[in-house]
């Protein structure tokens, strides 16, 4: 079978772009303890309906993690700040935690992303307390930017930028 386009795959997942009919997998992977959040549904739904345009004019969105045909996680790019500098998102099933599919699946995005050479980095926001995700982004070579408020609420923002002259590297080998 061939995988769909955009799709990616590492050692163990499969990553692939993240369709309407996820929407349910997709709201199953909060946590229960976490504060009721009566938009999210909606905001899930808008993005999983944005999401084949935004592959197609920008080459990234959301992709839905799969180990063999089980969804284990979601892992995303949006262009917050700029396309050529995207934020990363990521979440998983609670059950799915501590396994590696974070790193994983952050890993092959980002080297996705940065395969296209106007890309200039990349950053992500965390909650303060998560350190879980602190160590996630630190191994995905991201570095802490600042801490304090972001989108009204306390958190802790990373950044990965691009090493100088590297955009010229990334050009040469897409093209050879």
């Amino acid at each position: 079978m061939t995988p769909a386009p955009h799709a990616l795959t590492t050692a163990r997942l499969l990553l692939r772009p993240a369709l309407p009919g996820d929407l349910a997998a997709l709201l199953s992977m909060r946590d229960a303890a976490a504060a009721p959040d009566p938009t999210r549904e909606t905001r899930v739904r808008a993005l999983l309906e944005e999401n084949a345009a935004q592959f197609t004019t920008l080459g990234f969105g959301a992709w839905l993690v799969l180990d063999g045909a089980r969804p284990v996680g979601f892992v995303g790019l949006r262009p917050r700040e700029t396309a050529n500098e995207p934020e990363l998102y990521y979440g998983l099933a609670p059950d799915c935690r501590g396994r590696g599919y974070a790193t994983e699946s952050g890993a092959a995005v980002i080297e996705r992303l940065f395969a296209a050479p106007a890309v200039t980095g990349v950053w992500a926001v965390t909650d303060p307390p998560n350190v879980s995700s602190w160590r996630v982004l630190e191994r995905l070579g991201l570095q802490p930017e600042r801490e304090g408020e972001f989108d009204g609420k306390p958190s802790r923002v990373y950044r990965l930028r691009r090493p100088a002259g590297d955009a010229l590297q990334a050009g040469r080998s897409s093209a050879g």
